[in-house]
């Protein structure tokens, strides 16, 4: 594994050096490039790349065209110190629950997820549902990394992730249809139209469907207990956990099927060529199912063995047939609503109007202990929650050297959870009793303003602020033993987050970047106000969380060159405070969410992009992150060890070719081993439940065969590289796509 990762940094130095020799002869050349890019969500206005106060990367629909995607993580696969995993893939079977990802060291709790605007994450726990964006739909992805709650507010503490959809600028008739063997098994097929009418109305319209027959990536593993051993039996496979204490694996929990649909319906009114009106619908939906389990345990007849007190080599193993069940049936949805203005109010003045909700639902089955793969009592966990946004933007010019941007924002989240006991774990319907819940309302209003400010022809500076005032309530009950019901009064706390950067344009192809900035995130729902018990161990929420807090700097610059050359470096550091984490109250017995921790994160990143001919483009990137606990009253064992989600070494290669009929791609990701535990006990990599350290490298090649008529065909993970990130990600697997155009 060492020396694959030493190959690994050695391909990713060389690819970075090719790009940044590239960028430093274009830029001494006599003909620097002009890139055309432009971003948005740096500014909320649209600027050039060389104006813009952050290390910003996009990622177009020609880009994503390029690429193998089902899912919007894998739009992001080459984006600088961007780590992914679990449910923000494509290939996985995860959802919200099981995503993750950090952007510069910072988990997605604290990197705020956008679709048009709209927060992603959701009204329970802050997490992301990975499959909302239709992939068909994304015209670009907007990547910038650092303290942004200047101007988005809550989580904007490592950046944001900016989605924007396609506009009915021009035709488009796509249809698609994919086929997927090995771990890829099952089919995909999307139609989408896309059009502007001579009467000034225009409308986007698609569908989407993926069904997937999953593979086996969830193992049981058991460790011995003290005592006399039961039943011998064989089959058991020796092997560690991944803290690294001894133990068996006995089975695994079958294949995790799963079917997925998206659609959206959006119509434009075009007043001019830069006013419009717009107002849609999109609807995301995932079931997830569940195949039988295998037992490798054999008892001395032969037969297999799911259950009891066992003799596994002379070691007492006990085991339930409840240990192979997954959360399964498992169902998530989001159905989003949402109109605006974009356009112009005056001479010279810019209005951006949204409103929007997003309405979902969350529900999985847990088996009881007793129970049996087929049925038996359980529990259903039920948790609709949904999400208001309401913003007024204004933005004009004062004079000949300053711009402001202005505007007001809402932003509501409520969650509404309830836990039911069901005779049948297997049936959602079969409920007994209402155990519990909570439910959560909290409410961010706030107003922020930027002023970007011409000190120089070479220099710009943005300074800006937000003030958030947010404001949460709930309550929660239990209708098992302790029985009773808690009303938490309404309480809110202030929040400000001030913003300062400098841009240098030293000359026509470089740029220096400075900037530092004050960010925060406001407690979930979930954080406050659930109480569950898992195995006996009762965790509970506190209401009087406060918000966790970032203060960030950062130094970098740019080159730019002929043939779309760009080179980008930044140093970074982020100092968080008031971090959630979980204190024992009582051993084994009762935990609760305090703010209790302090950390450091802070790192190199570099990123470059050129094309080397004028068919082949290569990109690369590399990032450097150190992070640390500073303090944690609630697990003071966890100081001074690395922040969970936090990759050390993190980079990717890519190379991209489009050469008459044909094109191509090759890429590859590294990632350095991941921990899950704050106290980073789990250093033992290649077993279930670990998070390894890995290199995969993902090829794809494509003909038209006409203008109207595409064919790719993909192999991903090329290598087979056996790589756990809790579950097994998927092995070499091989999908074929047709794509039709009119």
């Amino acid at each position: 594994m060492r020396s694959q990762l030493r190959q690994g940094s050695v391909l990713f130095a060389l690819g970075l050096g090719c790009c940044w020799l590239n960028a430093a002869d274009a830029a001494a050349g006599d003909d620097p490039a002009v890139l055309d890019e432009v971003v948005v969500t740096a500014t909320r206005v649209t600027a050039a790349f060389a104006n813009v106060p952050a290390a910003a990367t996009v990622v177009t629909a020609k880009d994503i065209a390029a690429k193998s995607v089902s899912r919007l993580g894998d739009v992001l696969d080459q984006v600088p110190s961007l780590y992914l995993r679990d449910g923000a893939l494509g290939l996985s079977q995860g959802t919200s629950g099981t995503s993750g990802m950090s952007l510069r060291g910072i988990d997605q709790n604290k990197t705020l997820i956008l679709l048009d605007g709209q927060p992603l994450q959701d009204g329970r726990s802050g997490k992301v549902n990975w499959r909302i964006p239709f992939v068909e739909d994304i015209e670009r992805v907007e990547v910038v990394p650092g303290a942004f709650s200047s101007l988005y507010g809550s989580n904007a503490i490592g950046g944001v992730v900016s989605v924007i959809t396609k506009q009915p600028v021009k035709h488009e008739f796509t249809a698609r249809v994919k086929k997927g063997w090995q771990d890829a098994g099952g089919e995909d097929a999307s139609v989408y139209w896309r059009e502007r009418l001579d009467n000034g109305f225009g409308v986007v319209v698609g569908y989407g469907r993926q069904n997937r027959d999953s593979y086996v990536n969830d193992y049981v593993v058991r460790t011995p207990v003290a005592g006399a051993p039961g039943t011998p039996v064989s089959g058991a496979l020796p092997i560690a956990t991944r803290d690294g204490a001894s133990a068996w694996l006995v089975g695994d929990k079958g294949a995790a099927p799963w079917d997925s649909t998206n659609a959206t319906a959006r119509l434009f009114y075009f007043l001019n060529e830069r006013d419009k009106l717009y107002a849609g619908i999109a609807r995301q939906n995932i079931d997830q199912g569940y195949t039988h389990f295998n037992t490798y345990l054999r008892d001395a007849t032969g037969a297999p063995v799911s259950g009891g007190t066992l003799d596994i080599n002379g070691e007492r193993v006990t085991l339930s047939e409840s240990n192979f069940v997954n959360n399964s049936p498992l169902h998530e949805a989001a159905t989003r609503y949402f109109a605006g203005y974009d356009g112009t109010a005056g001479e010279g003045f810019l209005l951006k109007v949204d409103l929007a909700r997003i309405d979902r639902a969350y529900s999985f089955t847990q088996a009881g202990t007793t129970s049996t793969w087929s049925g038996g009592a359980g529990t259903l966990t039920d948790t609709p929650n949904s999400g208001v946004d309401a913003a007024l933007q204004l933005s004009f010019p004062a004079g000949l050297r300053h711009f402001w941007v202005t505007g007001l924002a809402l932003h509501r989240d409520y969650a509404n959870q309830q836990s039911y006991a069901l005779s049948d774990w297997r049936n959602p319907d079969s409920r007994v009793s209402l155990n519990g819940g909570y439910r959560g309302d909290s409410m961010t209003t706030a107003v922020f303003v930027q002023d970007e400010i011409q000190m120089a022809e070479a220099l710009r500076v943005y300074l800006g602020g937000r003030l958030d005032r947010w404001e949460t309530r709930g309550d929660n009950f239990r209708n098992t033993a302790p029985a009773g019901a808690t009303v938490f009064p309404a309480r809110s706390v202030a929040a400000f987050s001030p913003k300062l950067s400098a841009v240098y344009q030293a000359n026509e192809s470089a740029t220096l970047r400075a900037s530092f900035g004050r960010s925060f995130r406001a407690p979930t729902n979930e954080d406050m106000y659930t109480t569950s018990t898992v195995n006996g161990l009762t965790t509970q929420g506190d209401p009087n969380l406060q918000p966790e807090r970032g203060t960030t700097w950062e130094i970098g610059g740019e080159m730019r060159g002929g043939g779309n050359t760009r080179a980008t470096a930044t140093l970074f550091e982020n100092r968080l405070s008031n971090l959630i984490y979980l204190k024992q109250i009582t051993p084994l017995v009762l935990s609760q969410r305090i703010n209790a921790a302090s950390a450091k994160v802070r790192g190199i990143e570099l990123a470059a992009t050129t094309g080397l001919t004028e068919w082949l483009a290569l990109e690369a990137n590399y990032a450097y992150i150190e992070s640390r606990m500073l303090e944690n009253s609630a697990d003071p064992l966890s100081v001074g060890k690395r922040l969970t989600d936090s990759p050390k070494n993190i980079g990717g290669l890519a190379m991209t070719a489009r050469r008459g009929a044909w094109s191509g791609r090759l890429a590859a990701r590294y990632v350095s081993h991941i921990f899950a535990t704050a106290r980073n006990t789990d250093v033992v990599e290649g077993v279930p439940t670990s998070y390894d350290s890995y290199t995969l490298v993902d090829a794809k090649a494509g003909y038209a065969f006409s203008g109207k008529v595409q064919g790719n065909l993909a192999i991903n993970n090329l290598f087979d590289r056996k790589v756990y990130s809790y579950f097994l990600m998927p092995g070499r697997n091989l999908v074929a796509e047709l794509v039709f155009s009119f």
